[in-house]
């Protein structure tokens, strides 16, 4: 896409010319590249953790929620189409709202997927997001984590932390730091600048990280393929997108002991996509106009002191707001008659809006009960989510006179609450000096409350209040067979509350026509067991694991027949209802291996090797589409004083048509997807360069050899098109959903 680029990208790039030319010392103690450390054990979790810290998010070049995951097997992301961006992660084969997303252990939004009317495309409700830059720790954990994740940690949780003041501090005394980070990649053409202060004076500290990012649509393989519009297009929509960020913390050193803090953050996320695939018969001009919006307020209090009941408390209290606007202007003209015709301009609006207030108490007690040494962490939550949705459409008629016209078509979901009280608490300890134990409980008790407003009424008396009450646990086990060698097992469990779509759900409006929701739904249930052989020969460690985990009450959209009760109409064709319908199984291998090729001889040299192989299928036997195909990623570095490298060979296993089909319950035929992913081998590589203790360089490039691929989870919505002009995708149009060809990127961070 042509872009006026503004000075940002001008500044980047005059940045990097004159860093080329900055003086190397001899002596750099600036951090050096690092790799993802893969966990083995977490005194907190049951279940397979792996941790990026702010140095590899840094080092690896990490942009988005995509890179996030690039080079951790088992993990990827769930994108689809690009106007909507991502809708979460999919994490041992489960995916969006059954992956809990939390920001500083806040739970993030919801999807809105509108299963109904989804292939008109006006909106699709995704998971909101954090910029990079704001991070220092993301914690992947795979497997279910009720316990310290909640409702939607069915499969996993992904866990963001943001950075402190003292993250860019010294350890002690008064200090100040400032901080510019400029960026530029080529497989979307983003720009990016941040800018970090942070400072210490007696006992406040504060920070603030300001970051911009101006980047166009992300590539496909070939982006000199056909360039048409409608479903036949090979290259992506054109599309600009600008985010911008902000996180400002404060925090008063009361005492010693005792600090007290304050947060402010925003996330907004504006794209304009010139949405020229779905052009063609009715549709034509279709111009996508959508902004994402994430704030945050919040005040924090943390204390230690010897106490009965606790040694550290943390308190804080959230508020955040996740705003999701919509706008899609086009001109449609079709004719089936007098009753069923349109020759005009629309203005279409979505709006889905999602608020917050979360309050924590979290308290630590270390004790000694039976000989025996205690490490208990418990706590309450209290969560009050708000919930709204509107549809609105301005037209201008070619068949009448009357101009611009105002017209309200009510909501996909009424204005709804849900309030959730929970206490949990996790008990470590050790039995022998060889064998630590973890037990966990948790109990959230979830209301839900919907009512009638001027966008949806309720005339047949549908909406209701909906109440769940959840019970989760966790056991853990850890045993060292010798000082080299220990094995792990644990017993997780997991629940995901039905989202407000599937209980209050509406049909009859141009966005959802043959939907119905469903007050009778039970949360899903999801009983993980791990297992791994953890260990040190030498120069080598490694964790081989194995998981199985048990999955109940799946909710899943059934197309019924009969009468849709929303509407009190028989539809022709039956309708969509979310139902407690599958129940399935999901078992894996997972390993993870480091090699020091130092003890070789190998000066500067580390290797590692890791990998996942996931397999699941459903009662009847069908596999499960989201289950991701064999993925492993082998890593070579070299560290010298002041620089390095690293190459990434990233191999993903294409999809098999036998791992991706659905049964007919009445013949038992199958039914395949149209597209399939392949198998592909792609190298990466990376490179920094400490120009002085001050400034470092970092450049890569990515997809080396140039090979084209397709991400399963890219492919695999795009069989869900729909049959009506200018829909879906034909002939080959499929390539605009393959990865980007050989790109590049760089950056560099100034920091004193």
């Amino acid at each position: 896409m042509n872009l006026k680029k503004s000075s940002l990208a001008i500044a980047i790039t005059v940045a990097f010319s004159q860093a080329a030319y900055a003086e190397t010392p001899a002596d750099s103690d600036i951090n050096t590249l690092e790799t993802t450390v893969i966990h083995a054990k977490s005194i907190k979790r049951d279940a397979t953790i792996e941790t990026i810290e702010s140095a590899e998010i840094d080092a690896s070049q990490i942009k988005d929620m995509e890179d996030i995951v690039k080079y951790v097997p088992g993990v990827n992301v769930s994108k689809g189409d690009d106007r909507w961006g991502s809708s979460g992660f999919n994490i041992r084969g489960l995916d969006e709202d059954r992956v809990a997303i939390t920001v500083d252990g806040i739970p993030q939004g919801e999807t809105l997927k509108n299963e109904g009317g989804q292939a008109y495309g006006y909106f699709k409700g995704s998971r909101n997001g954090v910029d990079i830059e704001a991070l220092k720790r993301i914690e992947i954990v795979k497997g279910a984590d009720a316990i310290l994740s909640g409702s939607g940690a069915l499969s996993g949780a992904v866990a963001f932390t943001t950075k402190d003041p003292e993250d860019f501090l010294a350890a002690e005394g008064d200090d100040t730091a400032v901080g510019l980070k400029l960026g530029y990649s080529g497989n979307n053409n983003e720009a990016m600048a941040s800018l970090s202060l942070a400072n210490r004076t007696g006992n406040l500290e504060s920070m603030i990280i300001y970051t911009q990012r101006e980047s166009d649509e992300y590539e496909s393989y070939d982006m000199d393929a056909l360039d048409i519009e409608g479903a036949a297009r090979e290259i992506p929509d054109p599309q600009e997108r600008d985010v911008t960020s902000y996180l400002a913390k404060v925090i008063y050193h009361i005492s010693e002991n005792t600090e007290f803090g304050v947060v402010a953050s925003q996330y907004k996320t504006e794209t304009m996509t010139d949405a020229q695939s779905f052009n063609g018969g009715w549709y034509s001009g279709r111009i996508g106009d959508d902004t994402s919006d994430t704030k945050r307020i919040g005040v924090f209090l943390n204390h230690e002191q010897n106490t009965p009941i606790f040694d550290r408390i943390e308190v804080a209290y959230n508020d955040q707001s996740i705003d999701f606007e919509a706008k899609t202007t086009q001109h449609v003209m079709f004719d089936f008659g007098p009753f069923f015709r349109a020759d005009e301009d629309r203005i279409d609006r979505r709006n889905f809006d999602q608020d917050v207030t979360q309050l924590t108490v979290d308290l630590v007690k270390s004790f000694e009960l039976g000989n025996l040494q205690h490490e208990l962490t418990y706590g309450y939550e209290y969560l009050d989510k708000d919930f709204a949705n509107y549809r609105t459409r301005t037209k201008n008629s070619n068949y009448d006179d009357l101009g611009w016209v105002d017209t309200t078509n009510g909501a996909l979901v009424p204005k709804s609450e849900s309030q959730t009280h929970t206490i949990y608490a996790l008990d470590t300890f050790e039995v022998t000096p060889s064998t630590q134990i973890r037990l966990g409980a948790r109990f959230d008790d979830i209301t839900y409350d919907a009512h009638e407003d001027e966008y949806f009424s309720d005339d047949l008396d549908l909406l209701s209040e909906i109440s769940f009450s959840e019970f989760t646990w966790t056991v853990g086990v850890e045993h060292e067979l010798n000082s080299d060698l220990s094995i792990e097992a644990g017993v997780s469990t997991g629940f995901r509350a039905p989202t407000i779509e599937e209980l209050y759900i509406a049909a009859g409006t141009p966005d959802d026509w043959t939907s119905a929701p469903n007050e009778d739904l039970s949360a899903e249930y999801a009983t993980n067991f791990d297992i791994a052989l953890v260990g040190t020969t030498g120069a080598v460690d490694y964790r081989v694991g194995v998981f199985f985990s048990d999955y109940k009450d799946f909710i899943e959209s059934v197309r019924v027949e009969g009468t849709n009760p929303t509407t009190g109409l028989p539809d022709p064709d039956g309708y969509l209802t979310p139902v407690n319908a599958e129940d399935a199984e999901i078992k894996g291998l997972e390993l993870a291996l480091n090699i020091d090729l130092n003890q070789f001889g190998l000066t500067g040299f580390e290797t590692s090797i890791s990998a996942a192989y996931t397999d699941g299928e459903e009662d009847n036997g069908d596999p499960i589409y989201s289950v991701q195909p064999f993925n492993a990623v082998w890593t070579v570095e070299y560290n010298a004083d002041n620089w390095g490298v690293a190459a990434y060979t990233n191999f993903t296993k294409g999809k098999d048509k036998d791992d991706a089909y659905n049964t007919d319950a009445e013949d038992g035929s199958h039914t395949y997807p149209l597209y399939l992913s392949n198998t592909a081998t792609v190298i990466d590589l990376a490179a920094y360069y400490n120009v002085n203790e001050n400034i470092t360089l970092r450049a890569g490039v990515n997809n080396l050899t140039d090979k084209e691929y397709f991400l399963w989870d890219n492919v695999r919505f795009v069989d869900q098109a729909d049959m009506r002009p200018g829909i879906g995708v034909d002939g080959n149009g499929v390539n605009r959903y393959s990865e980007p060809g050989r790109n590049f990127e760089a950056s560099i961070n100034v920091m004193f």
